[in-house]
């Protein structure tokens, strides 16, 4: 049986290192930003760093997972596809457990989970498994700006917004009027002649807007200007409302066309993080509450 010496061994660190950093790189393009977008709408789940590296390797990926569970899932992946790779969790050995509990289960000594780059295919590369298997059905149900089953989503939003103080109300507006976010008396306003599912876009939108002034300086106290406040809302009301099923058809993805010539990869990718942490905030509060059968 070969074993990896040591030396191939950070080889493969190193490529890892490589791949990685170009990722992270090609946020630094308009293209490379709208790729990250797509990607984090479909993998919200998935940790910044893999969203990123998903985006760089297949831009219209929409779902991935390694080999075996493509058969499980009841497909095949087909015969010379090029694998992705994308971060893994490796957990301790049950050998370096039972160590640790024999040496007397020291909590600050517990072996911890690694990560490691590891294969995976996307459903653009597989086929389904021939009868009797029973592929899974792996599209959610997309749901139209004009429908209402969205409607579960209303009031985990709302709790959203009276988490940080501010109330959310329906009320009488034009018909070319969403709603609105006024910061100085916490409120939030939605068009009560709008559809149930176009209120929840509307909400997401204007609670973009209260997280980003709420949350307008990073760990090292740089304030945000005008073009990354607005590029930052715009891209958490995408992504969120893309992982609540919205039908996001009609949505404008934001760009960096203000900053691709000018701005150091550090303030894109700060801006990035950014944005996938306010996402995470909204998603994190309502997709535990996703009914498990459609709202008729």
């Amino acid at each position: 049986m070969s074993t990896t010496t040591e030396a191939e061994r950070q080889e493969r660190r190193e490529a890892d290192r490589r791949r990685a950093a170009q990722a992270v790189e090609a946020l630094k393009s308009s293209e490379g930003w709208r790729s990250w977008l797509r990607a984090r709408s479909k993998f919200h789940n998935y940790s910044f760093a893999n969203q990123l590296l998903i985006a760089m390797q297949r831009p219209g990926a929409t779902y991935v997972t390694g080999f075996r569970k493509w058969l499980e899932l009841g497909y095949c992946v087909r015969r010379g596809e090029k694998a992705l790779y994308i971060w893994m969790p490796v957990p301790p050995s049950r050998k370096a457990i039972a160590e640790w509990e024999a040496a007397g289960a020291d909590k600050d000594q517990k072996p911890r989970t690694r990560f490691r780059i590891g294969p995976v295919f996307d459903r653009s590369q597989v086929d389904p498994l021939p009868a009797p298997a029973q592929p899974a059905v792996l599209d959610p149900p997309i749901s139209p700006i004009d429908g209402d089953d969205l409607a579960w989503t209303l009031r985990p939003l709302a709790g959203v917004a009276a988490e940080a103080g501010y109330r959310v109300v329906t009320e009488p507006m034009s018909e070319n009027v969403g709603g609105y976010c006024n910061p100085r008396e916490r409120l939030i306003g939605l068009n009560d002649k709008s559809a149930i599912n176009q209120r929840a876009k509307t909400l997401v939108h204007k609670l973009s807007h209260m997280l980003i002034h709420g949350d307008d300086t990073d760990e090292s106290g740089e304030s945000f200007s005008y073009a990354e406040e607005e590029l930052t809302v715009e891209a958490v009301a995408f992504t969120v409302t893309a992982s609540l099923g919205l039908d996001t058809s009609s949505f404008s993805i934001p760009y960096l066309a203000s900053w691709s010539d000018s701005a150091p990869l550090e303030t894109i990718e700060r801006a990035a993080e950014t944005i996938d942490r306010l996402a995470r905030r909204i998603e994190d509060a309502v997709l535990p509450l996703r009914p498990e059968e459609p709202v008729s």
